[in-house]
Parts: structure tokens; sequence; C-alpha cells
């Protein structure tokens, strides 16, 4: 039998998606190439924003348009239990099975009695546990689910639920296995500051990480989702201790203006951000900045978005996503906020995208000349090149490097030296020394 799945949504969302895989695949199902081909499809979903549920409505009405009349199952879960789930049930009604968020065995039990054809042999064939989606040189590892933050924009806490961490001696295993995916360990939470807190009744990231560090086989590893107002700057030694650990800094500030920030429910307005960044630049020197900042924020006017313009004068911030506020709203049901005005919050992003498009190019042909580690993740036939990522390109989000030449012994990690940049578009060589 064949399966298809859709992992909808951030990287977070893929852990569980690799999870139900691996279930698909320990009682002997391959992965189909066409959704018609498929015995059974599964869409793990994101509900956190409206876009991603018209993107849901859109993605499940393309699957029922394609498989038809078959007698293909189809099989929905995700963050949309918790949200929106009445109102996608009653337009879908085609599904045959709504699976609760994370809720493998309810999945492993749905597969065994309707799924695998009657007399068929339910018994486990493998023992995997993830089961990976994508071939890179990358592997997330989920540290905790939920947050209890509560930012008046997030529906996360009540789509999540609270904080779960993940015990350390339970990570460690897990990324004990998970070392023959990848050169690179990237840990991942809502909010990953507060790590250990509600198991061991405190902040546990440098214990983490430091037993993380011992695993051979991961040449980085890389600290996503910092939350400012939970960032300890006794953590800054670390990055000197255990050299594995990237100093690279994912922190989300969404905005500057303080009283923006305290509308949103956050702590550290311009002084005390532009304080952190200050304090982390001078404990760790090599650090790299990544951030979002969210604009549109109902009471949002022009001076606030100049303190942002300012705030990015002063603080080099290497990467920026920028997002527009949406209006979200707790429920199974799921509507569309008509008086919402979306083109105006879309041309404040535009505006913004286009200055930090300038102020990118501009720091990444800084770089040319310059040599860097680098880890070898694919080739591309349409630039006829190998393709990398520098250490202080996140997965996914922060572009890649085209190298103009082969490394010797077909290396995994190389350094590279840039010889030209677009945007988030580099090249470069592997220097002599590899």
């Amino acid at each position: 039998m064949k399966y298809i799945i859709l992992s909808l949504g951030c990287a977070k969302n893929l852990v569980d998606s690799e999870r139900f895989v691996a279930i698909l695949k320990n009682y002997g199902l391959t992965e189909a190439d066409e959704w018609k081909d498929a015995d059974l499809i599964l869409v793990n979903t994101c509900a956190f924003l409206h876009a991603a549920l018209t993107e849901l409505d859109d993605t499940l009405t393309a699957i029922l348009q394609e498989i038809g009349k078959a007698p293909t199952k189809l099989v929905v879960t995700g963050c949309v239990m918790n949200r929106g789930l009445k109102t996608f049930q009653e337009k879908f009604p085609r599904v045959d099975s709504w699976i609760s968020l994370k809720d493998l065995a309810a999945f492993e039990n749905y597969l065994k009695s309707s799924v695998l054809p009657k007399g068929a042999d339910i018994s486990r064939k493998r023992l995997l546990s993830r089961a990976p989606l994508e071939q890179e040189q990358h592997v997330y590892l989920r540290i905790a689910d939920g947050c209890e933050n509560h930012c008046t924009y997030c529906l996360i806490p009540s789509i999540r639920g609270k904080l779960v961490s993940v015990p350390i001696e339970e990570l460690v295993e897990e990324a004990k296995a998970l070392v023959k995916r990848g050169k690179e360990l990237v840990l991942i939470a809502q909010d990953s500051c507060m790590y250990g807190t509600d198991i061991y009744g405190r902040k546990a990231l440098p214990e983490l990480i430091e037993a993380l560090h011992k695993i051979k086989g991961f040449e980085w590893i890389r600290l996503m989702y910092l939350h400012p107002d939970h960032f300890e700057l006794s953590w800054l030694p670390l990055w000197s201790k255990y050299p594995k650990l990237l100093p690279y800094f994912e922190i989300p500030i969404q905005h500057v203006s303080d009283g923006i920030i305290h509308a949103m429910n956050r702590q550290k307005g311009y002084a005390e951000l532009k304080a952190l960044f200050a304090a982390i630049k001078a404990g760790v020197p090599k650090a790299v900045f990544r951030t979002t900042l969210m604009l549109g924020y109902p009471g949002e006017i022009q001076e606030d978005r100049d303190l942002i313009d300012k705030f990015l004068t002063e603080v080099d911030i290497m990467h920026v996503g920028v997002f527009g506020y949406s209006p979200e709203t707790k429920g199974s049901e799921w509507h569309y906020p008509e008086a919402w005005d979306w083109d105006a919050v879309r041309e404040l992003e535009l505006e913004l995208e286009s200055k930090l498009e300038e102020q990118k190019t501009a720091k990444m042909e800084q770089l040319v000349g310059t040599i860097h580690r680098g880890m070898i993740v694919d080739y591309s036939p349409e630039m006829e090149a190998l393709c990398a990522r520098l250490w202080f390109q996140a997965p996914e989000i922060d572009g890649i490097v085209y190298l103009e030449n082969r490394p010797v012994d077909d290396k995994l990690m190389v350094d590279i030296e840039i010889t030209d940049a677009l945007g988030d578009e580099l090249w470069g060589i592997v220097t002599e020394e590899d």
C-alpha cells in the first residue's frame, strides 16, 4: 500500500509529520508519487494564522478534485483540530478521519482498523520513531512544545497548549538516532529559552546543550526561537565553551516601539532590545542575528514604524523576516475577517521588505572575499553547481551558496570563499585547503 503526506506549517510540525510517516513505514507502506496512486493521504495542518487556514482550504479542495471517487483514504490532523475544526468538518465531509493533534496512537489504530486490508499482517515491520521527509544535512530536534507567553497576536497557547519540555535524556537518545541523517542539529520550540522550566523548575538550556554537544557526528548545533524577554546573558560563555554551538542568534523581536511591544504583551522595548543585542555581540563577537518584525498591529502609527527603521540602522541584524498582523480568533469555527484591511497591511510589508532587500544586498556584498565554514547540502541542476549553506545561514530561510568547484574527496564540511553576492544567493569557491 502507498501513502502521501503533506506537512503544512513550521519545522515543529515537520517533526510530528516525521513521526506519522514512521508509523506508516513501520507497517510496510511506501510513498506514492501522485495523489491518485495513494491508498492514504495524510494532511498535517497548520492553523497559526488566517493564511494557514486558507492554504488548508485550498489544499483539501485540490486533493479531493484530484482523487475524485477513488477509494483513497483522506486523513487530517494537526493544529486545525484545535482551531477551525467545525468549519472544516462541515465543508469537507469526504475526509475519512480527523486525528487529534499529535495523537500517534489514534492514527496507528486507524491505520490498522481502516486502511490495511482485512487479513493483513498488522504487526510492526520496523521500529522507526521518525522517518525523514527531507533529504538534507540538517535535522530538527523539538526540545519542547507549547507556550505560555500569551502574546496578544498569537494563538499558539490555545492551539498547542502549555509548555511541555522533553527531558534531557530523551532528547539525547533521539538526537543519537538522528546522527546518520545530517551534520547539523537544529533545536526548535515555541520559546527555546524557557526549556526545562516546567520539568526542572529552571531554564535548563545550558545543561541540554552540554549533553547534546557530547554526541559524536554532529558538526553544528543551531538554536532557534530565542525569545528576547527570556534570553539570559549568563549563557553567553556557552558559545566559547562549546565549539559546535553556532554563534547564530534567532531572536524574534516582532517590534521595537514600547507602546506596541506592551500592547503585544511582551516586555523588552526599544532600549532593552538594543542593549540585549549589544550585550550578545560584546560577549560573542562573531554573533550573527536573525529576527522577525510584525507590521500593522492595531494602534500602530508611522512613528512606530519609523522606530523600526532607526533600530535597524543601529543594530546589525543580518536576516530579517517581515510579517503583517493578522486578526485571529479562537474557536472551532473559522471566519474570514472581511473588515480587516489586508491591502493596507500588505503595503506596509512591501515597503519594509524593499528597504531590507537593499540593506541585505549591501551586507552580502561585504562578504565577498571572506572565507567561512560551510556545509554542502544539495546539487542544483539549473545552476549546474553544488549548493552549500554557510554557518550563518539557517536551513530553508537564510539562502544558499552556489559553489564554482568541488571539494576534495567529496567532503561535506568545507571552507568557502565568497566570490559574488545577490541578495540571499551567494557564489563561492571551496578553498585550496579543502
